[in-house]
C-alpha cells in the first residue's frame, strides 16, 4: 500500500506507541510515555492540529482484508484533497492529523469516511493515538 502523506512528516506519537507496546517497557516508562503522549497531543492541538484516530483491528479473513483496503483508498482520497495531512499508524489502527484553517471539515471528512466503512466493531476518537491500556 502507497503512502497517503508525506513520509518525512515528523510523527511525535510512533515510538512512543511503540515503546507501550513493548512487553519489556518497565511500569515506570510506561507512565512517562503515556505522560508524553498527553503532553504531545496538547501541544500539537494548541498549534492548530486535529487528530482522529480509528481502531480498526488487524483483519486475517479475505473479505474483511479488501473491506480495510478499501477503507483506506477512501481515507487516500480525502487526504488527496488535505493542504497539510499526517496518517500514520499500525496493522490496528490509523490516527489522521490535519491543520489548517479548514481542519475541522476536513477530519468531519475522515470521521464520515470511518463511520461508513465501520462494520459496528471500530472505535473512532478525536485524539491523536489510540485508547491506551
Amino acid at each position: 500500500m502507497a503512502r497517503l502523506d508525506n513520509a518525512d512528516v515528523y510523527n511525535p506519537f510512533g515510538p512512543r506507541i511503540a515503546d507501550l507496546a513493548d512487553p519489556s517497557t518497565s511500569p515506570e516508562r510506561r507512565e512517562a510515555l503515556r505522560e508524553e503522549l498527553l503532553l504531545w497531543e496538547a501541544e500539537e492541538v494548541a498549534h492548530g492540529f486535529r487528530h482522529l484516530t480509528i481502531v480498526h483491528g488487524d483483519p486475517v479473513e479475505l473479505g474483511a482484508c479488501r473491506h480495510l483496503a478499501a477503507f483506506y483508498d477512501r481515507l487516500r482520497i480525502v487526504a488527496d484533497r488535505c493542504g497539510w495531512v499526517r496518517v500514520r499508524g499500525e496493522f490496528e489502527f490509523v490516527t489522521v492529523t490535519v491543520r489548517g484553517v479548514d481542519a475541522e471539515r476536513r477530519l468531519a471528512e475522515f470521521a464520515a469516511a470511518a463511520d461508513g466503512f465501520d462494520p459496528g466493531d471500530w472505535v473512532v476518537t478525536a485524539t491523536a493515538f489510540p485508547p491506551l491500556i
